[in-house]
C-alpha cells in the first residue's frame, strides 16, 4: 500500500466513525427510548389498601424499601425482591405495558397498590379457617 492510498484509507476510516458518532435527530438515545418511563414515587395513598387483623403481616406490609425497577410484567413483579417473601395467587395477569418504578423509601403496600393501579389489577387476601392470611390474590 502507498503513502497517498493509507493516508486516504485512514481519513475515510476516521469519517466513517466520527460520522457513525454523530446523532442526526437532535435527541440522544435514552430521549428516544419508547419504554415506559420511570416514576420516581411520590406519596402513594395506601391506606386501607389490602387491611388485615394479622399484626405480622401488617408489620411485613408496612416495612419501607428502596426499589428499582425497570420494564417489570405483571408475570415477573410478584417474584421481585422485597415482595418475594409471600405467595401469591394469580389469575388472568395482564400483557399491559411494563412497570418500571423507583423509590427511595417504599412500603410493600404501597408497591402493591402501585402494582394495582398500573395494572388494574385486583388484591385481596386468601384466608384459612382460622382466619389467618395465607396468600394474596392477584386478579386481572
Amino acid at each position: 500500500m502507498t503513502f497517498g492510498k493509507g493516508l486516504l484509507f485512514s481519513s475515510l476510516v476516521l469519517f466513517a466513525l466520527g460520522l457513525s458518532s454523530c446523532e442526526t435527530n437532535g435527541t440522544s438515545d435514552s430521549a428516544s427510548d419508547t419504554s415506559a418511563p420511570v416514576q420516581e414515587s411520590g406519596p402513594i395513598n395506601a391506606a386501607g389498601f389490602l387491611k388485615t387483623d394479622f399484626a405480622p403481616l401488617n408489620k411485613w406490609l408496612d416495612e419501607r424499601f428502596e426499589v428499582d425497577y425497570k420494564h417489570m410484567t405483571p408475570q415477573l413483579i410478584f417474584d421481585q425482591l422485597p415482595l418475594n417473601d409471600i405467595f401469591y395467587e394469580t389469575s388472568g395477569l395482564p400483557s399491559g405495558p411494563p412497570l418500571s418504578f423507583t423509590s427511595s423509601s417504599v412500603s410493600r403496600r404501597e408497591l402493591l397498590k402501585k402494582i394495582s393501579q398500573h395494572w388494574g389489577l385486583k388484591m385481596s387476601f386468601v384466608k384459612d379457617d382460622s382466619g389467618t392470611p395465607t396468600a394474596v390474590k392477584v386478579e386481572g
